[in-house]
């Protein structure tokens, strides 16, 4: 039982942390973002550290990517400006990963997210500020809450069975990742948890870096679905989203053990490496495709046809 309510109560901080950080940056920095947009994606450089920015303040590469399409429908964005936020949305949802990897003491965390819940409550001025704050130490709490019920599951020797047959069957661990990431409708958190597991034992390094590629393509859902019925150049966008993500499973997967050592060679914090797999995984894959983004462009093109160009 007590099992239960730890493991419960991680994935309610972790998953309701993140939606509260969130709401409160969204808040402080949405409508300065807006506007800034459309100036800052003349090239394809500058819009790939806008959308690393915006991801980045934001705390979701899934936000900013469907923000970009309701840009790009409205016609305030073409179709390679927005290419290049989706580029930099995915480095910069690596911030919220590398957060997690931080462990203060559960006792500060608690006096700070209470803190943090005053401020919120009594001052209206600071609220969207507060919030965000908010959020962030909730998830902290609740990857630590996970790492305490995760360390009973693995001395239980329950469940841990299916997370190492996941570790040696790449599909089953990219379908487990995919999961995470539609339980949580967010790759950060799914990341988050595989983090806590990882760090007590639960899966290995090999596993995790499956459950990264899994997470990575889970977070394509939503594009998925809103540019099913967006106009021409809002669905190349979210063209755009889906093939880089699937792309770059399908290249770094040969080469998931040198993946593996460059994160053990980086931290040797256990659940860190994690983070570090995620955040080399985007990096890559979009920085890999930047000094090409007319070709990529014209393929994505090409694979959504249509009368007008959509650039």
């Amino acid at each position: 039982m007590y099992f239960f309510v730890l493991f419960a109560g991680g994935l309610g901080l972790l998953a309701g942390g993140l939606w509260v950080m969130r709401h409160g940056l969204r808040q402080v920095f949405s409508p300065a973002l807006a506007g800034l947009l459309g100036r800052l994606t003349l090239t394809p450089w500058r819009g790939l550290l806008a959308g690393a920015a915006g991801a980045a303040l934001m705390q979701s590469s899934t936000a900013l990517t469907l923000s970009t399409v309701g840009l790009v429908s409205a016609e305030y964005l073409t179709f390679r400006q927005g290419l290049g936020l989706v580029l930099g949305a995915n480095i910069g949802t690596c911030s919220t990963v590398g957060l997690l990897a931080l462990e203060p003491p559960r006792e500060v965390l608690l006096a700070l997210l209470a803190a943090a819940v005053l401020a919120a409550a009594l001052c209206r001025r600071l609220r969207p500020a507060a919030l965000a704050v908010c959020g962030l130490l909730a998830m902290l709490t609740g990857v630590q809450l996970l790492s305490g019920a995760l360390a009973g599951l693995t001395a239980a020797d329950t469940v841990v069975t299916w997370l190492a047959a996941a570790g040696r069957n790449p599909f089953a661990g990219i379908g487990g990742g995919i999961l995470l990431t539609f339980l949580f409708q967010s790759s950060s958190a799914a990341t988050g948890l595989m983090m806590a597991m990882a760090g007590e034992g639960a899966i290995d390094l090999t596993a995790a870096a499956y459950g990264v590629y899994g997470n990575n393509i889970g977070s394509c859902l939503s594009s998925l679905v809103v540019g099913a019925a967006a106009p021409l150049a809002a669905k190349r966008v979210a063209m755009a989203h889906i093939f880089l993500n699937l792309a770059g499973v399908m290249v770094f997967f040969p080469f998931t053990a040198l993946l593996v050592k460059a994160a053990a060679l980086a931290t040797n914090d256990f659940a860190a490496r994690v983070a570090v797999m995620h955040t080399l995984f985007n990096l890559i894959s979009s920085l890999a495709v930047l000094p090409f983004t007319r070709g990529f462009a014209s393929l994505i093109t090409l694979l959504v046809p249509g009368p007008k160009s959509g650039a």
